[in-house]
């Protein structure tokens, strides 16, 4: 039985970007994309109060829930195949910050004087317009441009996305940390570890510290379910029986939403792990043309980059319209912008990434080949 045949057993190489995907990773990708598009939309739309709940969750949080949940599987994934510090730190780079720096640039330099209340060179000699590139693209989370959408519904805030961004960059370099365990006490590890997080999130919020721009409590509910994600990914490597079930997911989601009613206290305990193993189940998973939702490209960065500068500039030059036509114009613009980012920017940099994974192993190779004790030795 091959790692295809069973989505739980661990490849046995690294893979690279370039490698058939037949998952519905990619498809929910998209819907975590399209949630947070929607929920953003009412509270830039200055109507925040309308925005939908599930399992007492805004849409938008529900939407990097996935994406978290995806990112902790993946992730420790990857370094569980890899173990290789440069070639993951790498490709964990090209990953974010290509796409960042183009997006947080064209809004910066392209957008910005564009919608200005300043003149042109007003706002170039601003402090403000170089802190917010070089701030952002260090991922020290900056909302504001000078003069920029100061009187729209949401004022000022021009990308309120990016936060997330070194939240999930934290997520990263904590994942190699798991595997200084024995491999049979790594799945523990992460349960601590989602444990610790849950009490962190938990923390009133006039105690919480702001580490590099984010307050530690909102990052924390959203490493709940990273470490969820990694937890069960470890659990599939650790055991032979663990299996990703449909009616363990159902039920589990039943148990959430139970527990987000009746003992809203327990809520993200009961979520993060309740959520993570239904996107994990619908996402290794290989359902007919929803497996292939990428096969023009993986569009789901580059619309949760854009989304949100491209509502504000949408409110900008044409008001607050029907939520109908605000999202058509949104996803179409994004979707727009996403393809040029992924085509351009993205694409490029995870083919770069996959020449260093192939370099490396290339360099390995005739190590390992000489460690090997022949048979009849």
């Amino acid at each position: 039985m091959t790692a295809l045949d069973n989505p739980t057993a661990p490849p046995s190489g690294p893979v690279t970007a370039a490698d058939h995907r037949s998952n519905n990773f990619d498809f929910l990708r998209i819907v975590g994309a399209v949630l947070v598009i929607l929920g953003h939309g009412l509270a830039l739309a200055g109507r925040a109060a309308d925005i939908p709940t599930i399992l007492g969750y805004p849409l938008q949080h529900i939407g990097v829930f996935i994406f978290f949940s995806i990112s902790g599987y993946l992730i420790t994934a990857s370094w569980s195949r890899t173990k290789n510090p440069l070639t993951y730190a790498l490709a964990r780079c090209l990953r974010i910050f290509p796409a960042l720096i183009f997006v947080v640039l064209v809004t910066a330099l392209v957008i910005g004087p564009w919608v200005s209340s300043m003149t042109r060179d007003q706002y170039f000699d601003h402090p403000g317009t170089s802190a917010y590139i070089f701030n952002n693209i260090k991922l020290f989370v900056t909302f504001e441009l000078p003069g920029v959408w100061d009187d729209l519904p949401y004022p000022r805030a021009v990308n309120g996305s990016l936060w997330t961004l070194f939240v999930e960059f934290l997520c990263y370099l904590a994942v190699p940390f798991l595997f200084i365990f024995p491999r049979f006490i790594r799945p523990l590890g992460a349960l601590i570890a989602l444990v610790v997080v849950i009490r962190l999130a938990e923390t009133p919020i006039e105690e919480s510290p702001v580490f590099w721009a984010v307050r530690l409590r909102d990052a924390a509910g959203m490493w709940a379910f990273f470490a969820a994600g990694a937890l069960l990914r470890l659990l599939s490597e650790r055991f032979s029986w663990f299996r990703f079930r449909t009616d363990v997911a159902v039920a589990g989601t039943v148990l959430a939403f139970l527990v987000s009613g009746m003992a809203p206290r327990f809520a993200l305990e009961v979520t993060s792990v309740a959520v993570a193993y239904a996107v994990l189940t619908i996402g290794l998973a290989r359902t007919p043309y929803i497996a292939r939702s990428a096969r023009f490209g993986d569009f789901s960065y580059g619309l949760y980059l854009w989304a949100f500068p491209v509502q504000q500039l949408v409110i900008d030059q044409f008001g607050v319209q029907r939520m109908s036509v605000n999202l058509v114009l949104v996803v179409g613009i994004s979707l727009v912008m996403a393809v040029v980012s992924w085509y351009f920017v993205e694409r490029p940099s995870m083919k770069l990434k996959d020449l260093i994974v192939r370099l490396t192993r290339r360099r390995t190779a005739p190590a390992t080949e000489a460690l090997k004790v022949p048979a009849s030795a």
